[in-house]
């Protein structure tokens, strides 16, 4: 029977790192890989941005691109579950990354989400939120953590 695989993959080497872990410790013939991404419009987040200071072009600018970082990170991901051969499909959310997550896990029947972690401290997670952490407390399936070692 296929199992499903939910991987969590943001383009950092720690998320790379997961997968190629995936690939090595837990992968079956068989298997079903959802990868799942979200679009975080970082440099639009960057912009001191008011009501009364909105540029329509800048953030049109600042939207396209993000957009082709997208892009070119859905065409990384398709690149890596083509090489291995594996099935599977890219699935992008929007939004908070952890519930997003967690919420495609229940949408696939998945029976695992395999994740990085960029291995914050305490307090910096505690400030900064962690993804990984999120997805371990509210996953209704096992969740995977891998930290790359340094």
């Amino acid at each position: 029977m296929a199992r499903t695989i939910v991987i969590a993959m943001d383009g950092s080497e720690h998320s790379d790192y997961a997968f190629q872990w995936y690939v090595k410790n837990t992968y079956r013939e068989g298997d079903k890989v959802v990868i799942v991404y979200c679009a975080e419009y970082n440099e639009l987040a960057k912009q001191p941005l008011t009501l009364m200071s909105v540029d329509k072009s800048l953030i049109t600018n600042l939207i396209e691109g993000e957009e082709t970082k997208v892009k070119k990170l859905a065409a990384k991901f398709e690149e890596l579950v083509k090489t291995y051969g594996i099935e599977g499909k890219i699935v992008r959310v929007n939004g908070e990354p952890g519930h997003g997550i967690v919420k495609i896990a229940e949408d696939e029947k998945a029976i695992m989400i395999v994740t990085g972690t960029r291995g914050l401290g305490n307090i910096r997670r505690k400030l900064l939120g962690s993804v990984s952490e999120y997805v371990l407390h509210h996953s209704p399936v096992p969740v995977m953590i891998c930290r790359r070692k340094e």
